[in-house]
């Protein structure tokens, strides 16, 4: 569930965030997109200050970058442990890190191309 477009500025106060439940506060930790606007509903003058506000949070997504990047290696290096156990136990240990390691890498590279596509001038 995605936050309304007013809730989304509130978020970003440390006081805001603790309020919520610890589910809640897990879901914003790993989406990096949470504290976004949608820039692409409303009319002109609202997308344009929806994208204005995105590209002034721009700094967010390094560290989700960062985040993922971490994750996405972590799994990787957890699948080679979980082969050596298969033979003994189930792969489905070791598939499951390799799809775990499969999301992170796509959810890495998202938010690279959405820190470039944000960085990159405005066209007119």
């Amino acid at each position: 569930m995605r936050p309304l477009q007013e809730d989304v500025e509130v978020l970003l106060t440390r006081q805001a965030r603790a309020r919520l439940p610890i589910g809640r506060q897990l879901l914003l930790y790993l989406d990096p997109f949470a504290f976004f606007k949608d820039a692409s509903r409303g009319p002109a003058y609202l997308q344009e200050m929806a994208l204005a506000y995105n590209r002034g949070l721009r700094w967010l997504l390094a560290s989700y970058l960062r985040r993922w990047v971490v994750i996405a290696a972590s799994l990787f290096i957890a699948i080679e442990p979980a082969e050596a156990l298969a033979g003994q136990i189930s792969y489905v240990p070791a598939a499951a890190f390799a799809v775990g390691c499969c999301i992170a890498v796509t959810v890495t590279a998202c938010t690279a191309v959405a820190y470039i596509l944000l960085g990159l001038p405005r066209e007119r």
